[in-house]
Formats: C-alpha cells, structure tokens, sequence
C-alpha cells in the first residue's frame, strides 16, 4: 500500500445490494442479464439463479451452473481504494460496488480466473483468453475514467500492450502529473485515463466487417458487446441476443 492512504478494507465496500428492491441482489442481476438462454431460478419468486448458461470471458470457458461463477469487479474493489476510492464517502464506494451502469463493470467469470486476478492490476494479470485483451483494456479504462479513478505509468502501458490487440487500436492518455505518494492523509495527484477513441459502426455487420467480433448479449441491451461501438445494435428477433451471427 503506497504510503499516506489508509488501509482498504472489503467491509466499506457494501455489494450484492437489491437496489431496485426486487429481491434480486447484484449478483444475480448480472447473472440473469448475461446468460446466454433464459435462466431458471432457485425459488418461485425469482429471487436467485439457480441454472443458466455464461461464457466465462476470461477463460472462454461455458458454465451452466451460478456456483462455478464469481461476479468479477472488473476494476476490483482494491485497485479502485487505491486509485482515489479511499476518498469516497460510502455511499459512493456502495455505488460502485454495485454498479450495472457499463455492461462490463461487473461480469460473471469462473472463479477459479476471479481469485488468480484478485486485486491485481493488468500489469500484474491479464485474463488468459488472449481474444479478450482488448475489451477487457478498453473497459478498464473506460470505468477508470467514468469513476475518476487514477492509473500508473506501468498500469497505462500493459493497457496499451492490451489494445494492441483490438483491430483498430486506440491510445491510452493520461491527465494529470506522477508522483510518489506522500507519507501524509492526501496523496499527491495521479494520472487519469481517458477513454480510448473507438470507431462507430452501423450496424453489428460493420462491426464484424471491421474486425470487431460478434458477441451475445441479453434482452437486447447489448450487455456484452461494446454498445459504444454498436449504436443501432438490437435484438431483432426477440430471443435475447443481439449480435448474433
């Protein structure tokens, strides 16, 4: 822990809230969202998952049973304390803890990938299905930004090795100077990342044209496929799944 931050502690982070009082906790939100056919649930009310389907993305490994899954925060609790978190007051911190905002804040992972990653930054891990380097760089960045959350210079270039392997690859920039945190309450100021410029396609078809790769996503959310990519990307024909082939 760099010198002048408190301590992180998981307990001030409170997750798994029902936010929309539907008796369904976060995790189970991102369960139901982002299986690939239609879940069955534990109880008559809906309330837990009980079977799906889920594309591990770290893996590329398909499970069929929640309990072989963890809810991945793809910038972990952790990094994010250490990246300006600790400032926050709880609310926020249960903010984003719980948040379903970006498709790829929280994702469903095998939890054998979730507890190798553990707090570690993309200079420390990277997730071993190569196929999903890119996305899974330009969504770090991406929730660092929209969460004012800072990086280091080694964290900004394994994200840039990352989007090497998009397509199209886009630039990390940084705001802000670099320094070494002081032993004191406020730590000097860090670099923030800015959202790596990505090209718009019309239609899912384009995006395919262009490289960018198909993905399944829920209830025509586009949950799962970067909807900043795809603007017009539905689900056409109703079955839960939009960008299919």
């Amino acid at each position: 822990m760099p010198g002048g931050l408190p301590p992180y502690d998981r307990g001030d982070w409170d997750h798994w809230t029902d936010e929309d009082g539907d008796c369904r906790n976060t995790r189970h939100e991102v369960l139901v969202a982002e299986s690939q056919i239609p879940v069955t649930y534990r109880d008559e009310r809906g309330c837990r998952v009980g079977a799906g389907q889920w594309l591990g993305v770290f893996t590329a490994a398909t499970v069929t049973d929640p309990g072989g899954l963890d809810i991945d925060h793809l910038v972990p609790l952790a990094n994010a304390h250490r990246s300006g978190g600790w400032a926050w007051t709880a609310e926020r911190r249960q903010q984003y803890a719980n948040s379903l905002d970006d498709p790829d804040h929280l994702i469903a992972v095998t939890a054998g990938a979730n507890r190798s990653k553990g707090a570690k930054g993309p200079e420390q891990w990277r997730p071993p299905n190569r196929s999903y380097w890119c996305q899974y760089a330009t969504a770090w960045v991406r929730v660092k930004h929209a969460w004012e959350l800072t990086v280091t210079p080694a964290e900004a270039e394994a994200l840039q090795e990352m989007l090497a392997t998009c397509a199209n690859p886009p630039q990390v920039t940084t705001t802000g100077e670099t320094a070494e945190p002081a032993p004191s309450p406020t730590p000097p100021p860090a670099p923030r990342p800015q959202p790596p410029k990505q090209d718009l396609y019309a239609s899912c078809d384009a995006a395919a044209a262009a490289g960018q790769p198909r993905r399944q996503g829920s209830k025509g959310t586009g949950r799962g496929f970067p909807a900043q990519l795809v603007p017009s990307a539905r689900d056409g024909d109703r079955d839960g799944v939009v960008c299919e082939r």
